[in-house]
Formats: C-alpha cells, sequence, structure tokens
C-alpha cells in the first residue's frame, strides 16, 4: 500500500489532487495499491472518478499537525499485510511543518512534494520537478539520506498528454484561457469583460475560457458568453481531456501552475500570469528560461496583466514564425514521462 496525502478546494485550488492522482496512475501501473488521505471531503469525488480510495482523515487542511494521530492510526490499520518495511507517504501540502514530517517519519518513509523551499524538512525523498528545481541548492542543505527528485524530468503529466501532435497552423483564430482549477481574483471574468468592451469579441479570434471546478463565476462567465454573439466566448465545463482542447488552439493564456507544463508537453505558445505567491518563482522562471511571455502577477496589478496579455496576444496572431519558435521550445522542456520515472524511484526508495 502506498499513502498520498493531499487536499483540494476552492482556496488552495485543485492542483495538488491532480498532480498526485498522475502520481497514483503510474504506481498503479506498477502494480501498487494507493490510498489517498484528505482531510476534508472536498477532494473525495475527484480521487474516486479517477479510482482510487479515499480515506477522510476529519481535521484541517491547513493545520496539518492535528491530524497525526489520525494518520499513525491509518498506518496501524493497514499493517495487517505481513510487510516488514514502513509503509511510504507521498505528502503534498504547503502546510507541512518540521514537526509534522519528523513526528510522520517515525511510522512511515516520507516523500515530499516541494515547490518552493521554505525550508530544509526531515523526510526521506524531495521531489521538486519545476523548471527551477535544480537552481534551489537541495544538494547543498540535503544529506544524502535524502532521495533528491529534481527538474522537468519528473514532471508527472497525464497519459493525454504524451506524444500528442500539434501543428502551427498559418492563422490564430483560437485562444484558450485557463486559471487552474479555481480562481480567487476572478481574472477570467476580467478578461472576458474587457475583451467585450473592446469590441475584439466581434472582430477577434474565439476566446475558450475553461471553468474549473472551483471557479467561481461560472454563471456570469457563460452569461457573458451568451452575450457575446457568435461564439467569440466559449466556456468550457467539465474538461475530460484538456489535451484536445489544447490542441484545438492556437495560443494559450495560462496560469502558471501544473497547466503550463501540459501546454509545453503540446507545444501551445503561451502568455503566462499568476495570482499566488506560489506559482510566482514558476512564472518569474518560466520568464526567464523560456520564451514563454510572463504578464506578471494578476493579484497586484491586474489592469496591466491584462493589458499585457491583450498585447502579446496580437502579436502572437500576426506572427507565425514567433509562435512556432515559442512551441518549439516549450516542447523541449519536458516529455511527458516524468510520472512514470517518478513512480520508479518511489517504489525503490
Amino acid at each position: 500500500m502506498f499513502y498520498i496525502r493531499a487536499d483540494g478546494n476552492e482556496k488552495i485550488g485543485m492542483g495538488h489532487i491532480m498532480r498526485c492522482l498522475t502520481v497514483a496512475d503510474a504506481l498503479r501501473k506498477q502494480g501498487e495499491e494507493v490510498l489517498f488521505l484528505t482531510a476534508d471531503e472536498k477532494p473525495v469525488k475527484f480521487i474516486e472518478e479517477r479510482g482510487f480510495a479515499a480515506k477522510i482523515l476529519f481535521t484541517y487542511y491547513d493545520e496539518m499537525e492535528v491530524e497525526l494521530p489520525q494518520l499513525l492510526s491509518v498506518f496501524m490499520g493497514n499493517s495487517g499485510s505481513g510487510q516488514q518495511e514502513k509503509p511510504k507517504i507521498l505528502v503534498d501540502s504547503y502546510f507541512v511543518t518540521e514537526f509534522y514530517l519528523k513526528n510522520l517519519r517515525l511510522s512511515a518513509k516520507v516523500i515530499l512534494m516541494d515547490d518552493e523551499k521554505r525550508a530544509v524538512y526531515p523526510c526521506d525523498g524531495l521531489v521538486n520537478y519545476n523548471i527551477y528545481g535544480k537552481t534551489l541548492g537541495y544538494e547543498k542543505d540535503y544529506s544524502s539520506e535524502t532521495t533528491l527528485l529534481l527538474g522537468c524530468g519528473y514532471m508527472p503529466l497525464r497519459e493525454q498528454f504524451r506524444g500528442r501532435s500539434y501543428e502551427v497552423r498559418d492563422k490564430a483564430e483560437h485562444i484558450l484561457l485557463t486559471t487552474g482549477g479555481g480562481d480567487s481574483c476572478h481574472m477570467a471574468l476580467a478578461m472576458s469583460k474587457r475583451l467585450l468592451q473592446s469590441g475584439q469579441e466581434k472582430t477577434g479570434p474565439v476566446w475558450h475560457i475553461v471553468c474549473g471546478p472551483y471557479q467561481p463565476d461560472t454563471k456570469e462567465l457563460e452569461e457573458l458568453a451568451l452575450a457575446s454573439g457568435d461564439g467569440m466566448l466559449r466556456i468550457h465545463k467539465n474538461v475530460t481531456d484538456m489535451s484536445d482542447l489544447m490542441r484545438s488552439c492556437d495560443i494559450a493564456v495560462s496560469a502558471a501552475g501544473s497547466t503550463l507544463y501540459e501546454l509545453c508537453s503540446i507545444g501551445v505558445p503561451a502568455v503566462g500570469f499568476y495570482f499566488a505567491e506560489n506559482q510566482r518563482r514558476n512564472m518569474e522562471s518560466f520568464g526567464k528560461l523560456t520564451p514563454v511571455m510572463n504578464a506578471g502577477d494578476f493579484s497586484v496589478r491586474p489592469e496591466r496583466v491584462l493589458d499585457f496579455i491583450v498585447k502579446e496576444v496580437e502579436v502572437l496572431c500576426r506572427e507565425k514564425e514567433l509562435r512556432q519558435k515559442i512551441s518549439l521550445a516549450m516542447r523541449s522542456i519536458v516529455d511527458g514521462k516524468g510520472a512514470d520515472r517518478l513512480a520508479e524511484e518511489l517504489l525503490v526508495m
């Protein structure tokens, strides 16, 4: 039994759950049984729809030390298989503490998903698959006893993003806008209103707006799409094959989470933005290390970000060669096999 500890809700989005589900899929392909552990019931539907079991701890996603007794009882309750080694648990949360991990390690091998390196944590393994993962000095701060899995080679992308073809078309007519699982700053709504006010919905490309499970403005976005006429704003809910939607678009505007890496695997020229601190480093690194444009922090300067996006999309629509250049550069970042590599490493750890 392999355990995964992760949460998802309207405040923290679904990124932690979605990437862990991809890791779970890869572990299952290796013959491993996986059990998800969550603080509350909110992400359980998404977990069970992918065919995995979930146990609710009935605690608080942002106060993880409180759950230690429940976690330890889970390990004890599943120890009847006769295995002598400690169980393994992948922990994916920004709310871990040194105390939490230290005590968890008494009963399990702990692998930590770490995007930010806020501290040097006690763990048996650490994963940072981000584009900046190899630049943070983990090797200097962690002992050789901690297995470090760093860089985009371990990016856990879903199977649908592996080996997909993509064509940079002569004319850019379809723009994808995605904010991730949620949209706490109402970026999609602001962008849609900007397009309507500017009249671009009548003369410009079609904008495809993805409404994640915690998008707070879905109803209003649907009303705006209806008012736009001619289908110039199109709303996509409950998207099951995001890769197909991406491949149908010529340019993407994306929040700086896992979606950026998915876009890279396909090669859709992208403009990125962020509205959460945990996305900032990712977006800044993409802006420095790749041709992906960094529109900035929407939570701080929303109008400036919208202005930047509108201008960059106009440039990309005009210049096919630029789109081709960006597409090729993005495809070189990830190869779609990261989940399998990660699962193999986790099982031998």
